[in-house]
């Protein structure tokens, strides 16, 4: 079950009848969504999130969700290789949100425009976890499909990690990969096992960095000080 879709559900349900009283017509749109996402949150698993495996198993490292221009990939972290599993496409995470929300705006303006918003999200998180489901279930997450991209780590150059974002880096090419706010701090000690000296923490250079700048900055005042005779 997953409690953010319900309760977004169960507002939208609120909202419906709240404005189903100046706009009666309205409920032909608000009512049927109000309900799918309730039923939606229901039906729909919460993901696992990270899950760090043991050095002794082939799968290191494995990340539910990773944006990359727009379409949502689970990365999963080999000892050699990474397998990124396309979830869901940009039909799916934009297109659909896009057009719920325009049907919206044509029955209730912009709550409906909301309503339709909001509704599109459920249905990618449905959608994406049904896409995990089918993989558990197939045993396919160390395969590579049509629509999933690999990575070996020998091509990588350097592999970096922001605050939201994971950097992928090679002399060919790179790509970045859009992280939920709390997974980066969880998964830096695994990627600093895994890619070794190629492991680069923005938030750890920029502390340096400041540091370094403070020291010289200190040793430059001190320096000026002694240029200055006392009267």
């Amino acid at each position: 079950m997953r409690k953010n879709i319900l309760v977004s559900g169960v507002t939208l349900l609120a909202l419906a009848l709240l404005f189903g009283v100046s706009y009666p017509d309205g409920l032909l749109f608000s009512l049927p969504i109000s309900i799918l996402n309730i039923v939606l949150g229901l039906v729909t698993r919460t993901p696992l999130g990270v899950e760090i495996q043991p050095e002794s198993a082939d799968t290191r490292l494995v990340v539910d969700r990773g944006v990359v221009r727009a379409s949502i990939y689970q990365l999963v972290f080999l000892n050699s290789r990474l397998v990124l599993k396309r979830l869901s496409s940009v039909s799916v995470t934009v297109i659909l949100a896009l057009v719920l929300a325009v049907v919206g705006l044509g029955f209730l303006y912009i709550v409906g425009a909301l309503m339709g918003g909001i509704t599109g999200f459920s249905l990618q998180e449905y959608f994406t976890q049904r896409a995990r489901n089918k993989i558990e279930s197939e045993n396919a997450l160390t395969s590579v499909g049509p629509s999933d991209i690999e990575i070996e780590y020998s091509d990588l150059s350097e592999v970096r990690l922001g605050k939201k974002r994971l950097y992928f880096i090679s002399e060919a090419n790179s790509f970045a990969t859009s992280l939920p706010r709390k997974y980066p701090e969880k998964i830096k000690p695994m990627l600093a096992k895994i890619f070794g000296s190629k492991f680069i923490d923005e938030e750890s250079v920029s502390m340096a960095e400041a540091a370094q700048k403070e020291n010289e900055k200190r040793q430059h005042s001190r320096s000026d000080r002694g240029k200055f005779s006392r009267r």
